[in-house]
């Protein structure tokens, strides 16, 4: 049976030289060492690509992890509703003013005809003649000092201020039409000052505290009224910064005036 034998260049080459050499070794595993290489750049080029998509779902991970962490700490932070809470009484209204005091009248009798005996006497007027004849009086005639009240002297020094009558607030509810309405003048400012509340952006708090902000004729804060928010942890932030709030002064009539106005906070989560 004819057997085959394959040619070895490496061992022809190598017959008559020294084998203990590195170029022998190197020649005889250049397929080898070539593979391995070629796997292990195939290998490095791979995980390249696949390097962004390996850390977005990593990130992913965790950003899952984190918000249901969140929700838990939200559990913990939100107040039970009250429970049978009675409602108020609504508040009793306003007493009614006293009727304007009546003014006198002369009732208008219409004329009716009587008998001439019944007829009042007829009354002229006198002439200059008889005028002249009338004396005036030319004595000194005292007269009733309970006639006119007396005037007491004051006690006062004249350097006392006068008494200043306050001008009664407007209703917070009640709706003033104005030609120009109050406008913040420092807003960016009290937003930076109140920032987010590391406690809430912690625990996933967001939404809008709406305040309702009694300006003065000077443009400064009076007083606020809140009318809705999300959580109070929001509302202490926006209150802790109102008294700084400065704004344009309300103008009716071309005066300013004490004006409502209402301002919203918008806390979101990017």
């Amino acid at each position: 049976m004819a057997t085959t034998t394959y040619f070895d260049w490496d061992e022809r080459l190598f017959a008559n030289r020294n084998k203990e050499y590195g170029a022998y070794y190197l020649r005889k595993n250049y397929v080898r060492h070539t593979t391995r290489a070629l796997i292990i750049g195939i290998s490095v080029v791979v995980l390249g690509f696949a390097f962004p998509f390996i850390k977005a779902y990593i990130e992913a991970k965790v950003e899952g992890l984190t918000r249901t962490k969140k929700k838990t700490v939200i559990t913990q932070l939100m107040e039970p509703p009250p429970i049978n809470k009675e409602k108020e009484p609504p508040p009793p209204p306003p007493a009614e003013p006293p009727p304007p005091p009546q003014r006198a009248q002369i009732k208008f009798v219409p004329p009716q005809i009587v008998k001439e005996e019944q007829a009042r006497p007829e009354e002229t007027i006198a002439n200059i003649d008889t005028l002249l004849k009338v004396d005036p009086g030319l004595k000194n005639v005292e007269g009733d000092p309970n006639a006119l009240p007396t005037i007491e002297e004051g006690t006062g020094t004249g350097n006392q201020p006068a008494e200043v009558v306050e001008e009664p607030e407007p209703d917070v509810n009640a709706f003033v039409a104005v030609e120009k309405e109050p406008q913040p003048v420092n807003m960016d400012e009290i937003k930076k000052r109140i920032g987010y509340p590391p406690l809430a952006k912690e625990a996933g708090i967001q939404g809008k505290v709406i305040v309702r902000v009694l300006v003065g004729k000077d443009g400064k804060y009076v007083k606020h009224v809140v009318l809705k928010s999300p959580h109070k942890i929001l509302t202490e932030a926006v209150e802790k910064e109102l008294p700084n709030l400065e704004f344009t002064p309300g103008i009716q009539a071309g005066k300013p005036i004490k004006v409502w106005v209402t301002i919203p906070f918008d806390f979101r989560l990017q």
